[in-house]
């Protein structure tokens, strides 16, 4: 009897399968995470960090130029809504621009980012449309002037979206 129990296959024996179950577990498991690291896009790591190195100076004088001509704005809109309001206090500028863009980009998903159209409504009143409403999180907020004009500038803040959202920009440079 002792015999017949000796000369069992290796397949026979659980404490194989599970001896074998671990190494395998481990392969599949190092070729799922190559995969996914080849395959998926890291939307925090820019491919071109220089050229937005250079471009700071652009961005800088757009500020710079926001605080020479006093202006700020104020953005105010509910987050399950699709409108948005903005009170725009054009400073030094001689005539309200006909349109603004407003730009939302969100702190961690480039893909969740949103540019509208503002338009001139009365007095310092300019309304805009989304297609979806914000989510809640942080997002930077960016208004600049539409027209070509030789005056180009821009304001923005960076806010938490709430529920009920005032959002106050102005050049502090």
């Amino acid at each position: 009897m002792q015999s017949s129990e000796l000369k069992k296959p290796w397949h026979s024996y659980p404490l194989v399968w599970m001896m074998i179950s671990i190494p395998f577990s481990a392969v599949i498991m190092g070729v799922i995470m190559i995969s996914l690291a080849i395959n998926t896009d890291d939307g925090l790591v820019a491919d071109d960090y220089y050229k937005q190195g250079l471009a700071i100076n652009d961005v800088i004088t757009l500020d710079k130029k926001a605080t020479e001509l006093n202006l700020s704005a104020v953005i105010q809109f509910e987050s399950d809504s699709k409108v948005i309001n903005v009170r725009f206090d054009k400073g030094l500028i001689d005539d309200f621009p006909a349109s603004l863009l407003l730009n939302f980009h969100h702190a961690t998903r480039a893909n969740s980012d949103i540019s509208i159209t503002l338009n001139h409504g009365m007095g310092d009143q300019y309304i805009g449309y989304l297609d979806e409403p914000i989510s809640q999180g942080v997002w930077y907020f960016e208004v600049t002037n539409t027209e070509m004009a030789e005056e180009n500038w821009k304001l923005n803040a960076r806010s938490y979206v709430t529920a009920d959202n005032v959002i106050k920009l102005q050049s502090d440079l």
